[in-house]
């Protein structure tokens, strides 16, 4: 452990044999403020490949005794895989900035660092920051550092909405014209299609797909199978991804097997305060830091434009808000929970609820009907009060020819396979052609059998036994219909 720490009261604590940060005190790379990560950090490595980082720094930190802590809680969050790797990047961007902060203020001894002096640092910062920072004092708080929580960072913000709202996404369309045609193309791929940055990335150069006419992108997830890899693409964007193409392949060759390549800023693009929009060069391989360029470009872009809400504040936008936009519309659209789900390319059929916002208004106006009440009267359910139980529950229910309302319906059933002779199947309207047809196919059978001389047979005792049940069923369906007419 260095000196700046060594003389601090923190020695005690960080010293006791229970403190997690208490097996790394001595590690050799706590005296580096260059980190390689597959080196030292192995956890991460494969996060640096798809990232393109290879090493962390924490040369910024001005603060000795700050600079340590971090160290520390880095070894301690990635050891525990609290941390990814994009995830540790933003903290130390965030705690460099803290760390300036700190030395300005005349903050510099770690007896100082209260929930008051975060607050205050907290005041003028951007969320992302905020949020960035709490990571930190999270591990440190677990780690006997510091005495005070650090949920306060929240409480007293306006929370950014997790949709991009309908007056700033058509100023930002506008704006984004702008750009290169490339990252202009990506950024509406992203929000046509709801895609992960990612999926943008590694979009294959022969990505155009006709299906009965209908133009479709494949995209590769990683996380389904590739007949579910392709989605319905916008006519007014096929010319645009054609276009794509064809620049690709004259700059890169027709081996390159990407649709968009990798690019940076240019000195006096993107980097340079004054100059706008941002010049790129583009590299012969695979894209690189995506999401963080393209949240980069849309800040500048808001800053640049001056694109503000209908409260008069500058916007916040993301690239996942363009997600759970395209979630939002589409759900607007009527469109189902399974085909949210499609467009999402989620392998998990409840994620898509936590992508839909819906207002409070609307909440309150939608219901789902579930035919769960053991007489088989309709009980409403909204959809807000579980959707995800609701779901299951009303699969569940479903037999081939009625509604099961049996209790306890998540557990085995007695009668698998035979619900036309069980106490709790409930039949309707709509099941009665069905119920019929499968009358008239065991009829059929039981004839087979006596022409055949099998009249004794199982085959035909189950006839008789399906035929029996399913005449008192249909008498009863007929009836309630008869006696409808008559109330009508």
């Amino acid at each position: 452990m260095i000196l700046a720490l060594q003389q601090t009261e923190l020695y005690e604590v960080l010293n006791h044999p229970d403190n997690p940060i208490y097996v790394h005190l001595n590690d050799t790379k706590l005296e580096r403020d260059i980190w390689d990560i597959r080196q030292d950090l192995p956890t991460l490595a494969e996060d640096a490949q798809l990232n393109g980082s290879r090493t962390i720094s924490f040369k910024a930190i001005s603060l000795p005794w700050l600079k340590e802590l971090t160290k520390l809680s880095v070894l301690v969050a990635v050891g525990n895989r609290r941390w990814s790797l994009s995830r540790l990047l933003n903290i130390l961007s965030a705690t460099n900035n803290f760390s300036k902060w700190l030395v300005e203020q005349g903050y510099v001894t770690p007896s100082l660092l209260t929930l008051q002096i975060v607050q205050q640092w907290a005041q003028d910062k951007s969320m992302s920051q905020v949020h960035c920072l709490s990571g930190l004092l999270y591990v440190l708080r677990q780690s006997g550092c510091i005495q005070f929580q650090v949920s306060y960072l929240g409480q007293n913000r306006t929370k950014p909405p997790k949709i991009i709202p309908e007056e700033v996404k058509h100023k930002l369309d506008i704006a984004l014209e702008q750009l290169d045609k490339p990252i202009y193309l990506m950024f509406k791929l992203h929000a046509a299609l709801g895609t992960r940055i990612s999926e943008i990335s590694k979009i294959p150069i022969d990505c155009l797909r006709w299906r009965e006419g209908v133009p479709r992108i494949r995209l590769c997830t990683g996380k389904q199978d590739n007949s579910k890899q392709e989605q319905d693409l916008p006519e007014e964007l096929v010319f645009l991804v054609k276009q794509q193409q064809v620049l690709v392949r004259q700059e890169f060759g027709e081996d390159f097997p990407w649709l968009f390549s990798h690019w940076v800023w240019s000195t006096k693009g993107f980097q340079h305060q004054d100059s706008w929009p941002p010049n790129v060069k583009y590299h012969r391989e695979q894209p690189k830091k995506l999401r963080e360029k393209l949240n980069n470009l849309l800040t500048r872009i808001i800053e640049k434009n001056d694109i503000r809400t209908n409260d008069g504040s500058l916007a916040h936008v993301t690239t996942h808000m363009y997600r759970r936009t395209y979630a939002t519309i589409a759900d607007r659209m009527g469109k189902r929970p399974d085909q949210i789900q499609n467009g999402l390319r989620h392998a998990n059929p409840d994620m898509q609820d936590s992508y839909v916002c819906v207002s409070p208004q609307e909440q309150e106006k939608r219901t789902e009907r579930v035919l769960v009440d053991k007489d088989g009267r309709h009980t409403i359910y909204p959809t807000d009060q579980d959707s995800q139980f609701l779901r299951k529950e009303w699969g569940a229910r479903q037999v081939e020819l009625g509604l099961c309302t049996r209790p306890k319906i998540n557990e085995k059933c007695e009668f698998e396979y035979v619900c036309l002779g069980c106490e709790h199947v409930r039949f309707a309207d709509e099941h009665l052609p069905q119920l019929l047809q499968v009358r008239e196919r065991n009829q059929e059978l039981l004839e087979h059998c006596l022409e055949a001389g099998q009249s004794d047979s199982r085959k035909a005792h189950s006839a008789r036994q399906f035929i029996s049940i399913l005449n008192t069923i249909v008498a009863g369906l007929w009836a309630e219909g008869n006696q409808k007419l008559t109330h009508e």
